[in-house]
């Protein structure tokens, strides 16, 4: 009786497995660049189709747009009255002209307060008051029988000015807003000078009055009104300041003539100052004369080419950002 023979399987070399592994996994993953490489230009050619314009069409959309191209105009509102405008503003900001109380400015004396002490105990400010004055009272309108004019006092005083109230009314002469701010003010702001007059006939200098002159103002009080005023027919506006008739201003006036016999304190010429200052005042600034404030235009020739470089040099760096 004959034994049947066993087949074993021959062994496979651990080298040989490993190679195929390796194998299979390289073509694994160059099958996964391929898929997902076609997916991306798949999509990239579908994402051209539907939301890209082609280059040709993109060229001529863009001379398109170049030969029509027009500068946009901003929408002007429809022109009204003045007085329509101030009615706007008044009931959009809630303030009732005939029934709205007056104001107090309590902390704007505080700072105006503040301010003014700075400007007081600056040396070099008051240097430069001083030495603006000295060039005004000696300058070419000055008459040729005063000789040279001497500032021997200067003072800013020790008090404040206080705002007594703030109101809001319509102007009498037009339709334009007024800001009515009542204000006093309760010093000795002291301006002294000393000048010869001299007598130039029957031949020049022949004789001089020496003059020591010291002028203070003690009290001034009123209203003072600014009005925004604006042209209907050109887009000109300013601030008209003045005061109103109802002020008080007082002075004080200390006065030294002669060389070895001196004369102080002159009524007439106490008199004759402070009505001539008093007449320039009149004249300069209290209503219906007001001193007249330009509001600046911010966009003029000059600051449109200072905007459009700097825009030019925004967009150059995002472009390189």
């Amino acid at each position: 009786m004959t034994a049947s023979a066993t087949i074993e399987p021959l062994p496979v070399p651990v080298a040989s497995l490993e190679a195929a592994v390796h194998i299979g996994t390289k073509e694994f993953i160059k099958g996964f660049i391929a898929g997902q490489v076609t997916l991306g230009v798949l999509i990239f050619f579908l994402v051209k189709m539907f939301f890209f314009r082609s280059g040709e069409e993109t060229r001529i959309e863009l001379a398109m747009k170049r030969n029509r191209r027009k500068l946009y105009e901003p929408k002007i509102p429809i022109p009204i009255s003045p007085h329509a405008i101030e009615s706007q503003i008044l009931s959009k900001t809630s303030y009732d002209v005939q029934q709205h109380p007056v104001e107090t400015c309590d902390w704007l004396n505080v700072l105006f307060a503040q301010t003014i002490t700075k400007y007081r105990n600056d040396s070099g400010f008051n240097n430069r008051i001083v030495h603006v004055l000295d060039e005004v009272l000696n300058g070419h309108t000055k008459p040729g029988f005063l000789g040279p004019i001497h500032i021997t006092d200067f003072s800013l005083g020790d008090e404040f000015p206080i705002i007594k109230g703030v109101k809001i009314r319509f102007a009498e002469l037009s339709a334009n807003l007024r800001t009515e701010i009542e204000f006093e003010f309760d010093d000795q702001v002291t301006l002294g000078v000393e000048t010869q007059v001299l007598v130039n006939w029957p031949k020049p200098c022949i004789a001089a009055l020496p003059v020591a002159l010291t002028l203070s103002v003690v009290k001034f009080s009123g209203t003072l009104a600014i009005e925004f005023v604006t042209h209907p027919e050109t887009p000109e506006s300013y601030l008209s300041i003045s005061i109103l008739d109802n002020f008080l201003l007082d002075f004080e006036v200390k006065s030294l003539l002669g060389h070895r016999t001196k004369v102080k304190d002159l009524p007439k010429l106490a008199s004759l100052i402070t009505s001539k200052i008093r007449s320039v005042f009149v004249d300069e600034i209290v209503w219906p004369s007001f001193k007249r404030c330009n509001i600046p235009m911010f966009w003029g020739d000059a600051r449109e080419d200072a905007v459009r470089e700097e825009l030019e040099d925004l967009v150059e760096e995002i472009k390189h950002a």
